[in-house]
């Protein structure tokens, strides 16, 4: 199946090129923390998630939201299922793995996380990148705190086997 360009090439094909590009910088920029085998493991994780959340809550019947310019997929969700989605999760994990809190600084870190990518996503839907058809950011939210608590609870686990070196 070969995915279609974009109907109009607009802010929201621009803002998806230069925050992939943001990130990539970012990606090679800020120090590593985790083994190869996390990385991929998280990575492909979320892109699971991200694919999950398509097609369960992006589609009929519930319909919450679509991204781009139409319900139908285009080649620039390729980037935002494989490249922008787990891309926030990483960095979630990565700067965990540097400090390693615990208790209740767990839980404010996992929080400030959420409330970061409720801000990055907020400023996606100004770009028109997502619509909103019965979803809310408040469940975004909440969905934010669940990710990132099985993300860094998932780069727990295999640090154990596979410590980064």
């Amino acid at each position: 199946m070969i995915l279609p360009l974009p109907e109009r090439f607009d802010a929201n094909e621009i803002f998806i090129i230069i925050s992939s590009l943001l990130t990539l910088v970012l990606l090679f920029l800020l120090p590593r923390r985790l083994s190869v085998v996390t990385i991929h493991v998280i990575w492909t994780f979320n892109i699971y998630l991200a694919l999950l959340a398509d097609i369960t809550i992006g589609i009929k019947p519930n319909d919450f939201y679509f991204t781009i310019d139409h319900e139908k997929h285009e080649l620039f969700d390729i980037f935002l299922h494989f490249f922008t989605y787990p891309s926030i999760p990483y960095f979630v994990v990565n700067f965990y793995q540097q400090y390693k809190p615990k208790s209740l600084n767990l839980l404010v870190y996992i929080i400030f996380c959420a409330g970061v990518a409720i801000a990055l996503e907020w400023i996606s839907v100004k770009f028109h990148v997502f619509t909103y058809t019965g979803w809310k950011l408040s469940l975004s939210f909440m969905v934010y705190l669940v990710v990132f608590a099985a993300n860094i609870g998932l780069s727990n686990i295999i640090e154990k086997k596979y410590p980064f070196k």
